[in-house]
């Protein structure tokens, strides 16, 4: 739309902002909630009398929807619109919360497959939103800031939880993961306030967009050997990182012999260092290309850090801290490299495929492990 809103540049970026911070807090509480199991995995295996692969399926079960549902959420945004697309998804995933803190098996179950839907499409929803608000006033940045905000909710969930059931109780914890998640889907609604607001200011216009590419599975056959080769790192690398990182505080306790709080803040130590480090590597990624060596680099770096937690005495400090520098500088290299290898009228199709390859990877490695 042509007309122009009353309101000044600050104030736009203002509200801009708003919106950013409200989306955030519920992709945040989100992330807090899918870590969750990670450093909960021995309480849960003691008090709930759960074997290792009942605990690492309600990891697994949460990459299902992702393999087969992985345009559903692009396509109920452009149905709904953003704004109620959003809360439904985030009413989708807060119920998988609150059916996971009922500490029955399958009823976790059931509300970890449904928290995978709502999250995954929501994340969806959340990259339109962000375009929506932020194209032409700093797209880059504000993705950065959220994907800051996204981690900082993984690394709450390895410091705090652990103490909180380790003070109170594992339904404290879990009830606590429930309640965050409430918290998030009362500021969706609040987004959902704003950006009715904003349409109706002229602070957001609600331009239409050009069709987006459909997602078909036969035109992934004419996709370029480089990204196939791109995708077997993803789901490679991907695998093992998350599985670990998920195993990592049962595995610091019986490795190790430390306490539940410790062991936890030990295995979140790898988002807080690629937390604090990601936009660096990325800014050296944007500056001197390199993006291959970077990633044999960051791949090469892993392979000692879990030799040397497996087999050595060496303080698990340093591997982790490593892992964490590998973790910034890999996904630096890999997803900005995916633009530059598929054209554009396919890249829809590329990045349709190495979700679902990633998530296939993601559902088998914690039953492996």
């Amino acid at each position: 739309h042509s007309t122009q809103s009353n309101y000044s540049k600050p104030m736009i970026y203002l509200f801009a902002y708003l919106a950013l911070v409200f989306i955030s807090v519920a992709a945040m509480a989100s992330y807090f909630a899918y870590d969750c199991i990670g450093p909960l995995t021995p309480l849960l295996k003691d008090k709930l009398q759960l074997s290792s692969t009942q605990v690492y399926m309600l990891y697994s079960i949460y990459s299902i929807p992702v393999i087969l549902f992985v345009v559903l959420g692009g396509i109920l945004a452009d149905k709904l619109g953003v704004r109620k697309a959003a809360i439904l998804f985030t009413a989708l995933f807060t119920l998988g919360t609150v059916l996971t803190a009922s500490q029955n098996y399958v009823v976790m179950l059931i509300g970890r497959f449904l928290f995978g839907i709502g999250a995954e499409c929501y994340y969806v929803v959340m990259n339109k939103i962000l375009a929506k608000w932020f194209k032409g006033r700093g797209l880059a940045m504000a993705f950065g800031i959220n994907l800051f905000l996204c981690r900082a909710g993984t690394y709450a969930a390895f410091f705090g939880l652990p103490w909180i059931a380790d003070n109170f109780t594992l339904g404290s914890a879990l009830w606590m993961v429930a309640g965050i998640n409430i918290f998030g889907l009362a500021v969706t609604f609040l987004y959902g306030i704003l950006d009715r607001f904003g349409e109706k200011k002229k602070i957001v216009s609600f331009v239409e967009e050009e069709e987006e590419e459909v997602f078909r599975l036969r035109d992934a056959l004419r996709l370029p050997s480089a990204f196939w080769v791109i995708s077997l790192l993803c789901v490679t690398y991907y695998s093992a990182i998350f599985p670990f990182q998920g195993a990592a505080t049962d595995f610091f306790i019986e490795r190790y012999k430390m306490g539940h709080v410790a062991a936890g803040r030990l295995a979140g130590t790898i988002i807080l260092i690629s937390m604090l480090s990601t936009w660096f590597f990325g800014a050296i990624v944007d500056r001197i290309g390199k993006r291959a060596t970077m990633m044999i680099i960051g791949s090469l770096a892993m392979i000692p850090c879990h030799i040397s937690m497996a087999y050595t005495n060496i303080n698990p400090w340093i591997p982790m801290i490593v892992l964490g520098l590998s973790f910034s500088l890999v996904p630096a290299a890999l997803w900005p490299a995916l633009p530059l290898m598929v054209k554009e009228k396919q890249l829809g199709t590329a990045y349709g495929v190495i979700a679902m390859v990633q998530n296939i990877g993601l559902f088998a490695f914690p039953l492996a492990v």
